[in-house]
């Protein structure tokens, strides 16, 4: 049950209107500027890794922290209902990182996964509760600002890529030790070790398809603005987010010709606009093809590294099992975040399910297993729900089909649990569903 007012929980439209139209009948209350400064605030900073704080707490989440009491006195007081959509598999985690804990060979790395995760969650609970009652036009503005965000991130991606005085003068600020040769375009995000995360990065801009359909732009508009998210996720070298991008894309391909009634021509159109994007994309190709030194990086940071990076991947998997068949911890884990103490190359697994299985065991399998079923089976629902109505537009309700087929997908080759705007999309897509809800009833 998603957070909504006690009064029309399932009255329908009147459900609808009394909570999108909320803030807009009482503009002198603090409730929505100060919310909307919070959402906004938090969506500029997060992708800001420069600096780490504490306990690896990153610079947005010292906003959100900071604006989670204020957001629950506001919350309380209109008497909120709190969302029971996830509650099991939180459960579920949350009780298998203690029990991982106390069997590990470093349990203070337990603890905090444990103190970050409860935050992440109680966050979590928040944002539906917020974005499910903004009125429509607050919705957009928030989406406007999100997808901003993630454009303007992808230029400096791409700017970085084409020009190495700007990726070095970001990397001395944020003391980064790479070496040009071998480096990838970050943008701003770095991880603890201050290496710039170019996996973090893609993942980043990937998930910025959703608020930039969201945000329901002109097709004209939103063709340019996906090509440039797709160049910036290139320009990363990340295969595991081009490959879940294509995942991602033949979903919601599937899935409209599924629901269209117009298949020759939602086909002809399609091909069409395929068509246009792969010719910028070649025009693009061929203008960095003048530049033999780009050409070459390209390829270096894209194909040249398949071989090592798949194999690398292989191997850590192996040792991840071999630990967990020697250690016997089926149950329990060895603990979350002890694999790299125990690994000899002091690597994590860069796979969710497998990090899961041997660092909590069966039980937080089982949680997150769950996470992925009921996030995949609400973004089937919305898509549903709003097929019931030919005449809405459905490119931001697919999004989140596509969205959710690229996150699983990803989540086999990197670990991307803790992953803020992970959350946010599924905050989003519970938000989605409450209006859907009321256009549908």
């Amino acid at each position: 049950m998603l957070l909504t007012s006690q009064r029309g929980l399932w009255n329908g439209h009147t459900m609808l209107t009394d909570t999108v139209n909320h803030w807009d009948e009482d503009q002198s209350s603090l409730s929505r500027p100060i919310l909307m400064i919070w959402l906004v605030g938090m969506l500029i900073l997060l992708p800001v890794e420069f600096f780490q704080l504490p306990l690896n707490v990153e610079v947005a989440d010292f906003w959100i922290l900071m604006g989670l009491p204020i957001v629950w006195i506001f919350l309380i007081l209109e008497r909120q209902h709190i969302s029971l959509t996830y509650a099991v598999p939180i459960w579920l985690v949350l009780v298998a990182t203690l029990l991982g804990t106390l069997a590990a060979a470093k349990p203070s790395s337990g603890v905090i996964v444990f103190l970050k995760e409860s935050y992440l969650f109680v966050w979590f609970v928040t944002l539906i509760a917020v974005l499910s009652r903004l009125s429509a036009r607050d919705l957009r503005r928030v989406m406007v600002v999100w997808s901003g965000v993630v454009i303007l991130h992808g230029l400096l991606i791409i700017a970085q890529f084409l020009s190495p005085e700007i990726w070095r003068a970001i990397s001395r600020f944020a003391g980064t030790s790479a070496v040009y040769e071998h480096y990838r375009s970050a943008g701003l995000f770095f991880d603890a070790d201050k290496a710039g995360s170019a996996n973090k990065a893609a993942f980043f801009q990937l998930l910025g398809f959703v608020p930039l359909l969201a945000a329901k732009p002109s097709k004209k508009v939103a063709t340019i603005l996906g090509i440039l998210l797709f160049l910036s996720i290139v320009c990363t070298g990340s295969m595991g987010a081009l490959t879940a991008l294509s995942v991602g894309l033949i979903s919601a391909l599937i899935a409209i010709a599924v629901l269209s009634k117009q298949h020759l021509v939602f086909i002809t159109k399609t091909l069409v606009q395929l068509a246009i994007a792969a010719s910028l994309l070649g025009a693009a190709y061929l203008v960095i093809g003048q530049y033999q030194d780009k050409q070459e990086h390209l390829e270096r940071i894209v194909r040249g590294r398949a071989e090592k990076s798949s194999g690398g991947r292989l191997a850590r998997w192996q040792r991840g099992l071999d630990e967990l068949r020697d250690g016997g911890t089926w149950i329990w884990g060895i603990g979350p975040e002890n694999f790299r103490v125990v690994d000899p190359l002091s690597k994590q697994l860069h796979n969710d399910l497998l990090a899961f299985i041997v660092e909590r065991g069966s039980l937080g399998a089982l949680g997150l297993v769950l996470f992925g079923v009921i996030a995949a089976s609400r973004a089937v629902h919305l898509l549903l729900m709003y097929s019931q109505y030919p005449g809405r537009p459905r490119l931001e309700v697919v999004v989140f089909l596509a969205a959710m087929a690229a996150i699983l997908f990803e989540s086999l080759t990197h670990q991307i649990f803790h992953e803020r705007q992970l959350w946010l999309v599924l905050a989003l897509q519970e938000a989605m569903i409450f209006r859907a809800r009321g256009f549908c009833s």
